[in-house]
């Protein structure tokens, strides 16, 4: 097993990593940050790579159990892809390439030059592709709303719906208008596959979450398009008002939050 260098920064965050099932990890962030490594017979497959901080690489490495590794980014976003250079091939959706590398503020030099593939190589996936992990496939699905890069997973042994960012334990954040309704459409599919898995895995504030949050996010998204939202204040979550654009939508134990019409985000 190899030892990766690490550079420590000051605001380095703690790790955490346990066990959902003799197979499956979850490596735990901060306080809200989540990433997965799920085992197979013969391979291993790390979805997302976070920040890439502190000790992220060995923990990944002890964890593997010496099986071959394949990673994969949910989407382009710096907090789900700031570790891709760790690695020496990092799969993602071809709309991520132009992105996957672009952090929300700058990076340490030194930390940087100490990542061993800082060209590492971008290989496309996309729907309906698998993972073969031995005996554990694991199945992908393309659902762009809160990024156009957003892929989704069936884990279709321990059957284990990972979303991403797409929602998680309570919100969806989403951008302009109109990503509500691809959205809605990505729920309304995810929902006909419900079937094959029994929970949600989101990157974000918790999981795993059941999959009835599902039906709430429906109703939120289809009463947004309808020109009927369910809006609630912005009064408790002061930092959403800015980040998000004031709008807020609820149904059940399901937010969207998301910017009004003919208003646009970078």
């Amino acid at each position: 097993m190899q030892s990766f260098h690490i550079v420590s920064l000051p605001d380095d965050k703690e790790y955490r990593y346990w066990k959902i099932f003799e197979d499956t990890y979850i490596i735990h962030y901060g306080e809200a940050l989540d990433t997965f490594l799920l085992l197979g017979d013969e391979k291993a497959l790390l979805i997302d790579t976070a920040y890439g901080r502190g000790d992220f690489p060995n923990i990944v490495e002890q964890l593997r159990d010496g099986k071959e590794l394949l990673v994969v980014n949910t989407h382009g976003h710096f907090d789900h892809t700031g570790g891709n250079r760790w690695f020496p091939k990092v799969y993602m959706h071809p709309n991520a390439m132009s992105y996957a590398n672009r952090p929300f503020s700058p990076l340490d030099p030194d930390w940087l030059a100490n990542m061993p593939f800082p060209d590492y190589e971008m290989l496309p996936v996309n729907d309906v592709d698998v993972f073969h992990l031995g005996g554990r496939d694991v199945e992908v699905l393309y659902t762009p709303a809160h990024s156009d890069s957003s892929l989704s997973f069936i884990d279709h042994k321990r059957r284990l719906l990972f979303c991403g960012d797409e929602f998680d334990a309570g919100q969806a954040n989403l951008r302009e208008f109109p990503t509500v309704g691809a959205f809605l459409r990505n729920c309304i599919r995810l929902k006909g596959r419900e079937s094959e898995y029994d929970f949600i895995m989101p990157n974000h504030n918790g999981c795993p979450i059941a999959k009835e949050y599902l039906d709430d996010f429906i109703t939120a998204a289809q009463h947004i398009v309808d020109g009927k939202p369910d809006l609630v204040p912005f009064d408790h979550l002061p930092g959403y008002k800015t980040t998000q654009g004031g709008i807020r939508a609820q149904v059940g134990n399901s937010c969207i939050n998301y910017l009004p019409q003919g208003v646009t985000r970078d």
